[in-house]
């Protein structure tokens, strides 16, 4: 396995994330390790669709971060706004790709003059982020296409901060929601079976005030399911949103178990969601989510 290091003091092989990522030849002959010591490093990041086998590696969680500032309402270069997709910190084209221990941050802040503002954009197959912090407001985490697993992460953010139609499994994270909001703006395809499983989660809330859903339909055959997750006193009694349109109440796949915390109402929520029993609640187990055709298990590294 080759391995690069990347050091803002010149100690190391490039003092730019970009830089490292750039210097890897298309299709890498074999897996490639990209070390990232302490500092803020301030760059727009893409990984490629023709750079797959690659791992961005953090020195320490909260001291490695790539951050940026770009945001919705931002005019670019050609005179057009940037808008949501043009504005991640990082975006992560190519599959079989690996992260631990870093911070992606938008530092853009909040509010109607800024809009949305992506920290990491996902759009590969076969993803492991591991003990990973992503920051932001409004959609923190797209997440594209392709399979993702996130263990031991913390996600921040107050306005569908976790979004879009990939297959994703959340396992032990803290999902924190600066004000009141949404959670997850799921657009799952139709024929697709999962969208977002979260396992063992915790949702902690800056607000104590029943502020926040669980999530609303971006599409309206949104799925995502909260299994055996602890939430926090800001959830909303009524769990999830239809956004508007009372029509998406009956294509909207949502669902929870087990929920506990001062935000587990199962009493109170909507019912058009589920609140699923022992013997309807899937098996919680990383390979029956993420699986596949081809039996991906992203806790082994091939």
């Amino acid at each position: 396995m080759r391995r690069i290091t990347v050091s803002q003091d010149g100690s190391g092989d490039f003092t730019s994330v970009q830089d490292a990522i750039d210097a890897v030849r298309v299709l890498p002959l074999e897996p490639v390790t990209i070390y990232i010591k302490n500092g803020t490093y301030r760059e727009k990041i893409i990984v490629p669709d023709n750079k797959p086998d690659i791992s961005l590696i953090g020195e320490s969680r909260e001291g490695t971060v790539l951050a940026f500032s770009d945001y919705a309402e931002m005019v670019g270069s050609d005179g057009k706004k940037l808008g949501t997709f043009g504005t991640a910190v990082l975006k992560v084209e190519a599959d079989d790709f690996r992260m631990e221990n870093l911070t992606v941050q938008n530092t853009a802040g909040f509010g109607p003059a800024i809009g949305q503002a992506v920290a990491l954009y996902t759009s590969g197959d076969r993803h492991v982020y591991r003990n990973v912090r992503l920051l932001g407001n409004q959609d923190t985490l797209y997440t594209s296409r392709g399979r993702q697993y996130f263990a031991d992460c913390y996600i921040e953010g107050h306005v569908d901060y976790i979004f879009g139609s990939a297959t994703v499994l959340f396992e032990s994270c803290e999902i924190h929601s600066l004000r009141q909001g949404y959670i997850t703006a799921a657009s799952t395809p139709k024929d697709t079976a999962i969208g977002y499983v979260f396992l063992n989660c915790r949702l902690t809330g800056a607000q104590t005030e029943e502020s926040v859903y669980l999530g609303r339909p971006w599409r309206a055959w949104a799925h995502t399911v909260f299994i055996n997750t602890w939430m926090g006193p800001h959830i909303h009694s009524a769990g999830w949103d239809n956004w508007g349109n009372p029509d998406n109440e009956s294509t909207s796949r949502y669902a929870e178990y087990g929920s506990t915390g001062p935000g587990a109402r199962a009493e109170a929520r909507v019912q058009w969601a589920r609140v699923l029993s022992e013997k309807e609640a899937p098996v919680p187990d990383v390979k029956r989510v993420l699986a596949g055709p081809d039996d991906w298990n992203p806790q082994v590294r091939s």
